[in-house]
């Protein structure tokens, strides 16, 4: 190798590494990477694959995704006390277990008191004292319906809830959005398997660069089946047989149920999916005009993150408590 080659090599080299580091520059004070960067707050779910993850039990302000800082309880549970415990459920008692996925989480609501489950729990316990209200939220990261009524069957026996409520956005009718996790607890989805997978994994998750690449690496992979616009157009996707079987569990527990139809922002109408729950007398709660109350700035939680904001969140939390408090069966 000459020497006039090998500066040829260094200098591109040099050119290389400080466009790199200009672009770490320019994405960080962008802020697109914040809302996308977590700890590792999962752990594997060992007594089902149907449940590939469940969030780590006992954490103490831990970073989730959206700029979320949380506290779990002793069942894995976001909740405002960091290992909160429960006992049996007490005959003055209501319990509702919320499943779903990160909208119910609350993935861009930096303080737990201001998602919607525990909107429900303030707002039902402030407006009556004839039961003691308590809400359990079961929503975790790109779970699809079919890990909502895993979680149904295998993880609310655990609080006796009263009142079970699968909430949904069109997405989780995807089956394959569900990603995987490492030893660590990260989430590992097909367009980060590099990073999860190199020796120096835990440097690149630290870099503010990846995760833009990243979300550039999406929209050259192949696209997933737009579940949204297929519902829009008056389909009924495949996955809907889960709504039956959530509805069929309960039933078969004794338990009451209602399938809650989330707003989305930038989002069509749910098609003919309502009509079919109502042919199929599944109980079900349309929120989706709720989105109609907010601008776009309004209802996103961030510049870069399309969740629910707190807002939002208030506003779905008072609804659903407005119809929990007037089922049969709430007080009596």
């Amino acid at each position: 190798m000459t020497r006039q080659l090998l500066r040829r090599l260094l200098g591109a080299a040099a050119i290389l590494l400080i466009t790199l580091i200009l672009l770490e520059v320019a994405v960080r004070i962008w802020g697109y990477a914040q809302p996308h960067m977590c700890d590792p707050i999962y752990r594997p779910y060992d007594r089902t694959a149907d449940i590939p993850y469940i969030h780590k039990a006992n954490l103490t302000g831990a970073r989730a995704r959206g700029l979320a800082v949380i506290n779990t309880d002793s069942l894995g549970l976001r909740a405002k006390i960091a290992g909160a415990s429960y006992g049996a459920k007490q005959p003055n008692e209501y319990r509702i277990a919320l499943i779903g996925d990160s909208y119910t989480f609350g993935e861009g609501v930096a303080r737990t008191e201001d998602t919607y489950d525990q909107v429900v729990e303030d707002t039902l316990n402030r407006r009556q004292q004839a039961v003691a209200v308590k809400t359990f939220n079961f929503g975790a990261s790109a779970y699809s319906v079919k890990e909502m009524v895993a979680t149904l069957r295998y993880r609310t026996p655990d609080i006796q809830p009263d009142l079970v409520v699968m909430a949904i956005i069109t997405s989780d009718f995807n089956l394959a959005r569900t990603p995987r996790i490492d030893e660590e607890g990260y989430f590992v989805d097909r367009n980060s398997s590099f990073l999860h997978d190199s020796p120096v994994r835990d440097v690149f998750r630290n870099i503010h660069l990846t995760y833009a690449l990243r979300r550039i690496a999406s929209g050259w992979s192949s696209p997933s089946p737009d579940i949204g616009e297929m519902i829009s157009r008056g389909d009924i996707p495949e996955a809907y047989e889960y709504v039956h079987q959530f509805k069929k569990l309960a039933e078969e527990r004794g338990l009451s149920y209602v399938i809650v139809l989330l707003p989305r922002m930038r989002t069509k109408d749910w098609g003919r999916v309502p009509d079919q729950l109502t042919r199929d007398r599944i109980a079900y709660l349309d929120l989706s005009s709720l989105k109609s109350e907010f601008t776009e700035e309004q209802y996103r939680a961030s510049r870069f993150d399309p969740h629910p904001s707190a807002a939002v969140h208030h506003r779905i939390g008072e609804a659903l408590a407005d119809y929990v408090q007037h089922q049969p069966g709430f007080t009596q």
